[in-house]
């Protein structure tokens, strides 16, 4: 068992508090009886029943706040197992810096190898979507369960200038959502059905500004696992390659990740694709809780009712 709101709990401490004043409350009545009630005419004593239930329904007054304080701290069932992501878009950059052999036998052909063991260890009922970017991006194969199309289309990327990061991201965003994987915005970015996973070598030069796009994503709760290719320093003036790809993971709740050798590119995409297959699951408990205070609640409301009474003369007394 675990509390999603734990601070709440914090409100239970005034339990012993709401006590105290019924039972203050209940000696007060006592005392007014005693005053302003002649015993000889009237006996204002409930019947031993009544005295009962009017402790059971205080009871459960308190039970139902208690309960209440406790829906609050929203209980959960923690559940560790498999739980596929149900849409991943992969986003690698085409553009011809990409060609260089510093990474073999090239960046590219590094970073295509890369996806294609991804695609083998990437859980089988999850979709997966491919984009390409250069000066602008292109949706090659939206999410899709056949590995097959996807590893098809890795094969004879086109080369061109530019480096539209921000455009990889908001194309990805709505290949995200035009499959349905998005149908509400999670509550947090830990329990998204959707993640981006992007790899570049190079600085944006084009299209819409990266960190503009990591604000939608971080909108629609969708993180983005980002790798960068290399150690190409960037432009004058402007934020390093680094610098915006460990921005965009920031932002949304991913994972910056830098590569500089075939093998150590082919581990990362291994350990996002596995890290992709197991997340911690919360079942709530709340409404069971609610639903326990509400019945306590009217237990309570009963029990007052059937504790109503009438003074009843003390017909010996008037004789």
């Amino acid at each position: 068992m675990i509390w999603r709101s734990p601070q709440w709990l914090w409100a239970l401490l005034v339990l012993p508090l709401l006590v105290a004043a019924m039972v203050a409350w209940a000696r007060d009545r006592k005392r007014a009886k005693a005053s302003y009630a002649d015993q000889r005419l009237i006996d204002l004593t409930p019947p031993r029943r009544v005295r009962i239930l009017r402790v059971v329904a205080a009871a459960l007054a308190v039970l139902a706040t208690g309960l209440g304080v406790v829906a609050m701290a929203r209980p959960a069932r923690s559940a560790d197992g498999t739980q596929a992501r149900s849409t991943i878009m992969l986003a690698i950059d085409t553009s011809k810096s990409m060609t260089r052999t510093d990474i073999a036998p090239s960046r590219l052909a590094a970073g295509v190898d890369a996806a294609r063991r991804f695609l083998k260890v990437v859980p089988k009922d999850a979709a997966v979507g491919f984009v390409t970017f250069a000066n602008n991006a292109v949706v090659r194969v939206s999410p899709v369960t056949d590995r097959e199309q996807v590893s098809r289309a890795l094969d004879n990327l086109p080369i061109s200038e530019g480096t539209a990061i921000g455009d990889a991201v908001q194309a990805s965003l709505s290949a995200i959502q035009g499959s349905g994987a998005l149908t509400q915005v999670p509550d947090s970015a830990d329990t998204s059905p959707a993640r981006i996973l992007l790899l570049t070598d190079g600085a944006n030069s084009a299209g819409s500004p990266p960190l503009e796009a990591a604000a939608h994503a971080a909108e629609l709760r969708v993180p983005i696992y980002t790798v960068l290719l290399g150690n190409d320093p960037g432009r004058p003036n402007e934020l390093t390659p680094a610098e915006t790809l460990s921005a965009l993971a920031t932002q949304t709740s991913g994972v910056y990740t830098q590569s500089t050798s075939t093998q150590d590119l082919r581990r990362v995409f291994e350990d996002i694709g596995v890290s992709l297959a197991s997340v911690q699951r919360f079942d709530e408990l709340t409404v069971w809780v609610v639903l326990a205070a509400i019945i306590a609640l009217l237990l309570a409301a009963g029990a007052l009712a059937a504790s109503e009474f009438r003074p009843r003369p003390v017909a010996s007394r008037l004789a």
